[in-house]
């Protein structure tokens, strides 16, 4: 079967990745910026954050307020978002529409991140600072990070601090911009149903005049760290708790696995921790997942848990991790497979969440591959594979540890 992806790259090194899906109606197409909070140096943390709500506030050509109009005309979705690896923007429209959202997003690409909206944005973004640190839920797996990386850029906050934002001048911002955002750092993504050569004159029409640029990521491969660190927290009822053993990379041959066996452990429903913790009210929430950066990856646990219960469902998760020395159980891991590989496919139909799973592969150097292609990945997990990963990556040894919630100790 012929690959649904191509490639082409323009004269200034901007790289161009298609996706052909010709039975739908659709294109999601957009910018990933190779450059996150793991690429900023330690005083601008937060930076490329920052910097991406300033691309939509304004260009040579358009106001805030003009651009969100002829977004708008398009009747595209969009949005944009950063992590550790780097900072996408995307439209969804209809496939006529493809070469038009071309020059809006280029447009955004070359943001003259005005001052006075800067200004104002710095606010938003400390606010949304103070709004994250009352979620414990998603805070605790930005400290868990941390933890495990600590020392490392990896390691540091997609948002940054009330520190390092507060210091953000936006000539150091502009800087970074330059910088982070030349064509040779960029990769213009689309999947969906385009006229491949439309698109490429659109895109060499906004960007081929873009200046190259040298820009490099050079850093240490992260090590993992083992630590434990409990934040007590006023005003926080139940016991949030993460836990995480190192992981392969995204690329390596061994990341499937560490998906599969996630779902087998924690997945939301009829999983190891759903039928051991969750079914008999113990918590509120159990769950393990997997996540692969491009040079090392993380297997981690998280549970919300009444103070009252911490003790047995930590015993619990202990033992569920003691039982796989000795294999796992094959019906359930068939079933964990059936309901990865229905996730996998109900995503890829969806627009947006394709264009996040080709940008996630962008982002780590992990090679494209059709959904047929991921999913005979998954049927190819047996048990001894399973197993054998275990031997690579022990789920029951050192490990990073971060609990926050009402309780001084665990």
């Amino acid at each position: 079967m012929a690959s649904p992806f191509s490639t082409h790259t323009l004269d200034n090194g901007l790289n161009l990745v298609f996706e052909s899906i010709p039975r739908i109606h659709s294109a999601a197409l957009g910018f990933f910026v190779n450059t996150g909070s793991r690429d900023e140096p330690e005083h601008l943390a937060g930076v490329s954050h920052f910097l991406e709500h300033m691309c939509f506030k304004g260009t040579a050509k358009r106001d805030w307020h003009q651009l969100s109009l002829d977004v708008d005309d398009l009747g595209a979705m969009w949005n944009a978002y950063t992590w550790w690896e780097g900072t996408a923007y995307y439209h969804w429209v209809q496939r006529e529409k493809a070469g038009d959202s071309i020059e809006i997003l280029s447009d955004m690409m070359r943001s003259t991140i005005p001052q006075d909206a800067f200004d104002m944005e710095k606010k938003v973004i400390l606010e949304e600072i103070a709004m994250y640190r009352d979620q414990p839920d998603a805070l605790i797996i930005d400290e868990l990070i941390q933890e495990a990386y600590a020392g490392h850029p990896l390691g540091q906050s997609v948002l940054g601090t009330e520190e390092s934002v507060g210091g953000i001048s936006r000539e150091g911002m502009v800087s970074y911009f330059s910088e982070r955002y030349a064509p040779n750092n960029l990769t213009f993504v689309i999947t969906g149903s385009f006229d491949k050569e439309e698109i490429i004159r659109a895109v060499d029409h906004s960007c081929g005049g873009w200046e190259t640029r040298i820009v490099e990521r050079e850093q240490p491969c992260p090590t993992f760290h083992s630590s434990r660190k409990v934040m007590k927290r006023d005003g926080v009822a139940r016991e949030h708790v993460a836990m995480a053993f190192a992981a392969p990379p995204d690329a390596d041959d061994w990341a499937a696995t560490a998906d599969l066996l996630a779902y087998y452990l924690g997945a939301p429903s009829n999983s190891r921790f759903f039928w051991s913790i969750i079914q008999k009210g113990l918590a509120d929430e159990a769950t393990s997942d997997y996540y692969g950066f491009s040079d090392t990856g993380l297997f981690y646990i998280y549970a919300s848990v009444d103070p009252q219960n911490v003790t047995e469902v930590m015993e619990i998760i202990q033992n569920e991790l003691d039982k796989l020395k000795s294999g796992v159980d094959e019906d359930a891991l068939e079933r964990a497979r059936t309901k990865l590989a229905t996730a996998l496919v109900t995503s890829g139909e969806n627009g947006l969440r394709r264009f996040s799973q080709i940008v996630d592969r962008l982002s780590t150097d992990t090679p494209l591959r059709s959904l047929e292609e991921e999913l005979a990945e998954i049927d190819s997990v047996t048990p001894e594979r399973i197993a054998g990963y275990l031997e690579a990556f022990p789920v029951n040894g050192e490990s990073a540890l971060v609990a926050l919630g009402p309780m001084e100790d665990l």
